[in-house]
């Protein structure tokens, strides 16, 4: 019998029925509790293969985290759980000097290649976790150390980075045990390096996989830009649009908004929350979603002085082009900003300022859906299968009803993103319903809703040619068909070929960060979850913190890896320090694992001066310009200040290997790497005082908290840490 964590994240806050059934429940359904925002439940299973199901505010769906399905008897899918006694270690030294043929069963899959440009290239070999052994890569006669990157599967994978100006180069890895050596050739294995040909790699053979270098040394800063600043009152929301015109209404005094109902309005009191957390027009519970505050374009280029002094250097902003909400995922135009943002003019001046500061900017793209009024769907409801756009979207019955009726079914007329009225799904392909259309990869098995292609890559060259930003965050890609994005991706490329691509995808990545699709994702299943879970809500222990983090560096290719968008939280999430509840030491500890971390460090607007917030729409709260005001962020903005600082000023930091470090319980420790230098990092997440003994640290670099430290010990005290190169 093994312990299974089921563990689900709805793509939508807000409240939600989330259960568990399958075959080890009899399908009886299972509540699942709820920690942060996500959904978990530990279930002790005995060995052997089941089908499940989540319920979700009464769909039933499969596991998005679980790529293992099988079809339901109903048209869908199940999930497929696979329940299996712990194994003991594959083999043993011993076992492989009696019989070296036991390495030999999987021949073909001990090393992989990934090409990084013209003459740079990764090497991962895949070695067995139960034989520790140090390995080197002999590349044309020359010895290349193979650095640990973590356990995934039953494989300990190492790498390394070379260059070669040739098409091919030949490799020997040697694999120094304890008492014994081998070594691995053509032939397989050999405890005589004569014993064993070069194995031939054709380099040509392999597609470059090219991430935009600057990725890696970026510390992302995300605007919510409804409520970063209002810099210019005159463009504040009116409602004048034609959307709006039956929505501009408050119901009677004492009276609740009618179902589909909608009031649009913008708060005048900048500082004024109630809204957020309860609308005055909806029953109790229910928050405002449509209520504005009027920040803009011209309210961050009057901040960038802050931004610049808080150290970022590249600013990730939610929708910025037309739409009705104040999130402006559902679009009512691709190609034009939002003229309560900015006009087209002032969006392009304020990049170039950015970019005169130093500031890369990339921008938030939904193009799984569109609003309900956007132009082409507006078109669409008015004339019918008569509109030039009737195949944009799929239609079921048409016309609507007007007005909607209080039990409206949108799916009942068109596919919509979870069942919101407010999104219909575009249908990129002719050929297939949606959502079947997604999971097709190649375009030539797919019939391409053209017309609609090519709007979406007018407007994405409009943003990248006109504007000038620097690339794109993907909203749910993983709900618009594989060969687009591969198409999206040449695109883009031929347009700007530093343009970072980085995807929304919650679970793992590893099928998407390639070649083909993006330079990266945001990195919630191998940094995110662990981090919060770890450091903050205290559900996840050291050994299993370390394993998932490890998973993720031993799934993605290097330069995905150091492109991760590594975050604490974003406009879909709690806030960390409501998570914390409020204890900042418990925060300070994962922003430091977070800024020295492998990857690209992500801010969520607000977090760095302690702002709190709940569910969606809460963590979407007005910055707090008096902050200043405020002790606890005027602290927290410093350490995060200085982490940054910490973080740039050390090449090692952003470029170096990873690798955590023995430590007694009570302790985390990593380092960050190359073959000359190393820098340590030590934090005491534990209630009591910890020694360390044996360390060796030249130059001490940063320390939070209390911190005793000599020439071979150190004494961290609770919710203390120190940085030092060692």
């Amino acid at each position: 019998m093994a312990e299974i964590q089921f563990r689900y994240q709805p793509p939508t806050s807000g409240k939600h029925l989330v259960g568990l059934a399958g075959d080890f429940t009899g399908w009886e359904i299972l509540d699942m509790n709820e920690v942060g925002g996500v959904y978990f439940l530990n279930l002790h299973i005995d060995e052997g293969r089941y089908c499940y199901k989540f319920i979700v505010d009464g769909n039933w769906i499969p596991d998005p985290d679980n790529p293992l399905t099988e079809p339901d008897p109903f048209g869908g899918f199940n999930s497929v759980l696979i329940v299996q006694e712990t194994i003991p270690s594959r083999f043993s030294w011993e076992e492989i000097i009696q019989d070296l043929s036991l390495l030999d069963e999987r021949k073909g899959y001990y090393v992989d290649l990934n090409r990084i440009s013209d003459e740079q290239y990764e090497l991962r070999f895949n070695w067995f976790p139960s034989l520790p052994a140090d390995l080197i890569a002999l590349i044309d006669g020359v010895s290349f150390p193979l650095y640990r990157l973590g356990i995934t599967g039953n494989q300990e994978v190492f790498h390394c980075l070379f260059t070669c100006p040739r098409t091919f180069c030949n490799i020997k890895i040697k694999i120094q045990g304890a008492d014994n050596i081998l070594f691995w050739g053509a032939e397989g294995f050999s405890f005589q390096e004569d014993g064993v040909t070069p194995y031939l790699l054709e380099l040509s053979n392999y597609p470059i996989f090219s991430v935009p270098e600057w990725v890696s040394h970026s510390v992302i800063y995300q605007i919510f830009p409804d409520r970063f600043c209002n810099g210019d009152p005159s463009n504040d929301p009116d409602f004048s649009e034609d959307y709006y015109k039956d929505c501009r209404t408050p119901p009677p005094p004492g009276e609740y908004l009618p179902a589909h109902a909608e009031y649009f309005h913008l708060v005048e009191d900048w500082y004024d929350i109630s809204y957020l957390k309860q609308s005055p027009w909806l029953p109790e519970g229910k928050p405002d979603w449509w209520c504005f505050y009027g920040g803009d374009i011209e309210g961050v280029r009057q901040k960038l002085p802050y931004l610049k002094d808080l150290g970022v250097n590249l600013l990730y902003f939610n929708p910025l082009w037309q739409a009705k909400s104040n999130h402006k995922y559902d679009a009512a135009d691709f190609k034009k900003v939002d003229p309560h943002f900015a006009t087209e003019d002032e969006m392009k001046a304020f990049v170039k300022e950015a970019h005169q500061n130093g500031m890369k900017i990339i921008l938030d793209v939904a193009f799984n859906h569109t609003g309900e009024a956007f132009w082409a769907f507006r078109d669409v409801v008015e004339k019918g299968p008569n509109s030039p756009y009737w195949l944009w979207y799929d239609w079921y019955k048409w016309p609507l009803p007007n007005p909607l009726p209080p039990d409206f079914n949108p799916r009942e007329y068109y596919q919509c993103w979870w069942g919101i009225k407010d999104m219909p799904d575009l249908n990129y392909d002719l050929s297939r319903p949606h959502p079947a259309e997604n999971y097709v990869r190649d375009i030539n098995k797919a019939v391409p809703n053209r017309s609609l292609v090519n709007h979406i890559l007018e407007c994405v060259q409009w943003w990248l040619m006109n504007i000038d930003i620097d690339g794109f965050r993907l909203d749910i890609p993983n709900e618009v068909p594989y060969w687009f994005w591969e198409l999206f991706r040449q695109e883009v490329r031929a347009m700007k070929p530093d343009a970072w691509l980085v995807g929304e995808i919650w679970h793992s990545g590893k099928g998407w960060v390639n070649h083909h699709y993006f330079d990266s994702v945001m990195n919630y299943a191998y940094f995110k979850d662990p981090v919060l879970e770890f450091f903050i809500l205290g559900i996840c222990d050291k050994k299993n913190f370390c394993a998932r983090i490890e998973n993720g560096l031993a799934q993605y290719p290097i330069q995905g890896i150091k492109a991760m968008m590594n975050l604490l939280g974003s406009h879909d999430t709690i806030r960390i320090l409501e998570l914390a509840k409020g204890d900042v030491s418990k925060v300070k500890l994962a922003l430091l694992f977070q800024m020295t971390f492998i990857g690209a460090p992500h801010i969520y607007y607000g977090d760095e001066i302690a702002m709190l917030g709940g569910k969606d729409p809460d963590n979407r709260r007005p910055f707090n310009w008096k902050w200043e005001e405020d002790s606890v962020a005027v602290d927290l903005r410093n350490y995060y200040k200085n982490l940054i600082q910490l973080r740039l000023s050390h090449p090692l930091l952003m470029d170096g290997e990873f690798s955590f470090l023995p430590a007694p319980e009570g302790l985390l420790a990593w380092r960050r790497y190359d073959e000359n230098h190393k820098i340590d990092i030590v934090l005491n997440y534990g209630k009591e005082n910890n020694h360390l003994e044996s360390i060796s640290a030249s130059k001490i670099i940063f320390t939070e908290g209390k911190v005793d430290h000599n020439d071979n010990s150190l004494m961290l005290y609770p919710n203390s840490a120190i940085v030092y190169i060692s």
